[in-house]
């Protein structure tokens, strides 16, 4: 990941009380250490939520600007030594009318129902954070925000929720472990944070801090500039971060047809993607033997064009730091910015695949 130099000014918080929150003031919340993990199971029956007083007050960003929301919303923000923690109870008095129908990982569908959606911005630099979304199926969509609205979906990371339908409404479990982010070395740390819940069945966006009138429907919870302030997150202390991830196969094959006859051959492969955190935003990537199967297909797509399709890129390896050379934005294709550098390209000779025998990288 590429992070920009974190820019620090005063923080003075909003009276999120009054009618009309200056949106010159940012909103603070709190995170609350807890002294036992969470039970990730989508009910909020732990006695932590009894006694933490939820955040809520959040305001419509669609269809009437910096109005409170039509249905309640609260949240809970809590950590302890290895994850992050976010829970939320979605009241809703239609629960009926709650739209859920994709439980794809990163199924771009997951916008067209009921979710919940949140920016963690760790190095508060107001212009990169992790993405988190869900719907009330526990559906996982994660992305990098580069630059606010610049957002790569195919970044993936080992994260967790759980989501609870009942008569209230609806209700999530979320966790992140401390090692899929990135963040300072202080002890103590203020992030950037924001929260956004969408109802479509009311067809209403509503953030715990909005972002100013007329900004894009699609891009107000990435507008870093709106976000609150999330105090009292404390890290834990600096340790080996290593994410290894090996894989086996093999193939058995007959063919007696064949130019010599084949009888039970058999032919094994193994391989590793290995990841290293060598400071809190330098990464070192290993491959050997690269197995690319886990990948997720292409969309597919009919070109009426002389020009060639953009396919962006999948593989985890060539996804980390990424937006170090994204210029132009990773939808690929943003005016006349040209893409410096293609990694879809590595692996492919005149359009045919090469297996890749071993690669290494340091990005930061």
């Amino acid at each position: 990941f590429f992070f920009k130099q974190k820019t620090a000014y005063e923080i003075k918080e909003c009276d999120w009380s009054s009618d009309v929150c200056s949106s010159d003031l940012p909103r603070v919340v709190k995170a609350v250490r807890l002294a036992q993990p969470l039970r990730i199971d989508g009910r909020l029956d732990e006695p932590v939520y009894a006694s933490v007083e939820p955040f809520s007050g959040f305001r419509q960003q669609e269809p009437k600007a910096g109005e409170p929301a039509s249905e309640a919303t609260d949240i809970w923000f809590f950590f302890d030594d290895k994850n992050v923690y976010v829970s939320a109870r979605l009241h809703d008095d239609d629960t009926e009318d709650i739209v859920a129908n994709d439980m794809r990982r990163d199924g771009a569908q997951v916008y067209q129902d009921d979710n919940l959606a949140m920016v963690f911005d760790t190095f508060f630099d107001h212009h990169t954070a992790f993405y988190f979304m869900t719907n009330p199926l526990g559906a996982l969509r994660d992305g990098v925000v580069i630059d606010e609205n610049n957002t790569n979906y195919d970044w993936n990371t080992v994260w967790d929720v759980k989501t609870r339908r009942d008569e209230m409404g609806w209700t999530v479990e979320l966790v992140v472990p401390f090692k899929s982010l990135r963040y300072p070395r202080e002890r103590t740390q203020r992030w950037g944070v924001n929260v956004r819940r969408w109802n479509r069945h009311r067809n209403e966006q509503s953030l715990l801090s909005p972002s100013p009138p007329g900004s894009p429907t699609s891009g107000a919870l990435q507008r870093m500039q709106s976000e609150a302030v999330l105090e009292g997150i404390e890290v834990p202390d600096a340790s080996s971060n290593i994410e290894v991830k090996p894989y086996g196969l093999s193939n058995l094959t007959t063919n007696r047809v064949a130019t010599p006859p084949v009888t039970n051959k058999v032919e094994p492969a193994i391989g590793l993607d290995a990841k290293y955190a060598v400071t809190n935003n330098l990464t070192a990537d290993l491959t050997v033997h690269t197995d690319f199967a886990q990948v997720e297909i292409d969309e597919q797509q009919v070109n009426l064009t002389r020009f060639s399709l953009f396919f962006p890129e999948k593989r985890d390896f060539f996804l980390e730091g990424q937006g170090v050379f994204d210029f132009n934005g990773t939808s690929g294709g943003n005016g006349d910015v040209p893409l410096i550098f293609f990694s879809r390209r590595v692996g492919l000779d005149a359009g045919r695949p090469v297996p890749i025998q071993a690669g290494g990288r340091l990005t930061g």
